[in-house]
């Protein structure tokens, strides 16, 4: 329910606005941006990342408001929540990464969507182009599919001795299919068998894993959408008891143990979605948006882990590198 603003202490002035406008119609101009999750909300998380990069642009809280919707996982739950969310009826919704991209781009044709932590967003339909994506979605790419043969790359490396790699990744996320494709063209050259680990809940971590056996294979790569990245710590976990090299995306993880991450980052990512949906309540039509791309990339290495695992990272990787966790 939305409840009317009252800048004034009386009564009439609560009623009435400005220029005798009703106060309905002023409480109506206050810009409501709706927040698709599929992940459980917590302190800190991608919806408060957001938030702040509002009040930066001037949204300062008691100007804006914002509706957050979590679907704890829950594909389903997803589907029927971006539905409530567009009922609510919102100037802009931010979706986080392609699978509540798609679950809000179902639901609506007409309010704006601005999806962050696209990856293949034209080849998996969620726009038409990078440049004019039509409709009315257009969002952040991160160009994750072409970055996957860097990241492994990097790991032969540190590991010129692998031969199987397993990649673990969220078997729900549209963009997964072209991830896939992209590592298996580059382990195809340098002769690396790829072993899919597809999950879609967290209770199918410790089957895809193997957890009470021996690995079958010799390096780890995860594909990164919220569900893999919180439950980072039981993928790294594996990977630590069976001394196995690891390569992720975003630097958080290198800091959660993960040996090598290569991307974007995380800040320009939701700083961009939420410049984004600042121009389209300024009045900019998402169809003539171009979805931005990402341009700066980060290297890090986490050493503690190298360590740890019996590996020694080359120095020449050391010395490209933005970041050494030592």
């Amino acid at each position: 329910m939305r409840t009317p603003i009252c800048i004034a202490a009386t009564a009439l002035a609560c009623l009435v606005g400005p220029a005798g406008l009703p106060a309905a119609e002023i409480a109506a101009k206050v810009p409501r941006v709706g927040i698709l999750l599929l992940e459980p909300r917590y302190p800190g998380d991608r919806a408060d990342t957001i938030a702040r990069a509002l009040h930066a642009l001037g949204h300062a809280s008691d100007k804006i408001v914002l509706d957050v919707r979590s679907a704890e996982w829950s594909g389903e739950r997803l589907n029927q929540l971006a539905s409530e969310l567009v009922a609510s009826r919102p100037d802009v919704i931010i979706a986080v990464t392609n699978v509540a991209g798609f679950a809000a781009k179902k639901a609506t044709t007409t309010v704006p969507i601005v999806v962050t932590g696209m990856h293949a967003a034209v080849e998996t339909g969620l726009v038409r182009s990078l440049a004019r994506p039509g409709g009315n979605v257009t969002g952040v790419e991160t160009l994750a599919p072409a970055l996957d043969a860097k990241r492994l790359q990097f790991l032969r490396e540190i590991a010129p001795r692998l031969t199987r790699l397993g990649v673990v990744y969220n078997h729900e996320d549209p963009g997964a299919r072209f991830h896939l494709q992209a590592v298996r063209d580059a382990a195809r050259i340098l002769r690396v068998e790829v072993t899919t680990l597809g999950v879609t809940q967290p209770a199918d971590f410790d089957r895809v894993l193997g957890a009470n056996g021996t690995p079958a294979v010799d390096a780890v790569m995860t594909f990164t959408d919220r569900l893999t990245g919180l439950n980072w710590a039981r993928i790294g976990a594996f990977a630590h008891k069976h001394r196995l090299p690891t390569v992720c995306e975003f630097r958080f993880l290198a800091h959660a143990g993960c040996l090598i991450t290569y991307g974007p980052s995380l800040d320009d990512l939701f700083n961009t979605a939420a410049a984004q949906a600042d121009r389209i309540l300024k009045g900019a039509k998402p169809a003539d948006m171009p979805v931005e791309q990402v341009s700066r990339f980060e290297l890090v290495v986490n050493q503690r882990t190298a360590r740890a695992i019996g590996i020694t990272v080359p120095q020449d990787l050391m010395l490209r590198a933005n970041e050494v966790i030592e």
